[in-house]
């Protein structure tokens, strides 16, 4: 059988053609998306996201069918039955543009335990009308990511606009120094990610030392661990930062990874 994505409560195969030459998320990037983890057949975290997806619906203004939870979940557990995606690990993504919300579900390989990491010339506006929003006007993520695959790393880290430490082209970024876990507060112009929500509240649980705060890019030279978070890769320990070598996994990076159930 053919790929088949939902589609405003339909299913359809993804060759046909179904977009309006005239709908604004086409024509101009105005929308949201949301990408989640099948696993089994089962979307995790959905209720995370779709709350996540509902505050980007809302601060963009889009008129959208109403998201019902419920029918989004068994939609998505129907994608990955009728995509053959269902036995392992699937990357579920909800698109939301004026008048339309589409669903697609595809087989996901294994993200590597570690990765290399490289500065980006480029810098998120944390004063951006999108900061926060994961929208698909997305290209500017993806041009980060190129450029930081091009100088051979597997993912950019950016500065704000004060050259304060904000987040990766397509993660949020964890540093560990002296034991204390810390990560760019909401106002540096990161997405609030629902991994990186994860980890706050596991290490809040466990009386883990964590703080949200402003950081320095230089942090990155000192850091004694790092980890990125998003939905798909888990918690991903950073193996080399800019050419610097560092223990990965850390200690403290396996001891959240374990107590989220990601070893």
């Amino acid at each position: 059988m053919s790929e088949q994505v939902w589609i405003n409560g339909e299913l359809r195969d993804a060759a046909e053609p179904w977009l309006r030459p005239d709908c604004a998320g086409w024509l101009t990037g105005r929308g949201v998306f949301e990408t989640v983890l099948g696993r089994e057949g089962v979307p995790l975290r959905l209720d995370r996201h779709l709350r996540r997806l509902n505050q980007g619906v809302i601060r963009l203004g889009l008129v959208a069918p109403l998201i019902d939870p419920a029918a989004i979940d068994e939609a998505l557990r129907r994608l990955m039955t009728q995509n053959g995606c269902a036995d392992g690990n699937a990357r579920l993504r909800i698109t939301v543009v004026p008048g339309t919300v589409m669903l697609s579900a595809k087989a996901l390989a294994p993200y590597p335990t570690t990765i290399s990491v490289v500065t980006s010339p480029f810098v998120r506006n944390e004063r951006s009308a999108l900061a926060g929003i994961k929208s698909t006007s997305y290209s500017e993520n993806l041009l980060a990511l190129e450029e930081a695959q091009a100088r051979g790393a597997g993912e950019a880290i950016l500065a704000n606009t004060r050259e304060q430490l904000c987040e990766g082209a397509t993660s949020n970024v964890f540093i560990v120094e002296g034991g204390v876990v810390m990560t760019p507060p909401l106002t540096s112009g990161c997405l609030a990610g629902v991994m990186r929500e994860l980890v706050i509240e596991w290490c809040q649980a466990h009386a883990l030392p964590h703080r949200e705060e402003p950081l320095p890019m230089e942090v990155l030279r000192t850091c004694q661990e790092a980890f990125l978070t998003s939905s798909l890769r888990g918690i991903q320990a950073v193996e080399e930062i800019d050419g610097r070598q560092i223990g990965a996994p850390g200690g403290t990076t396996l001891r959240i990874r374990s107590g989220l159930g990601l070893a």
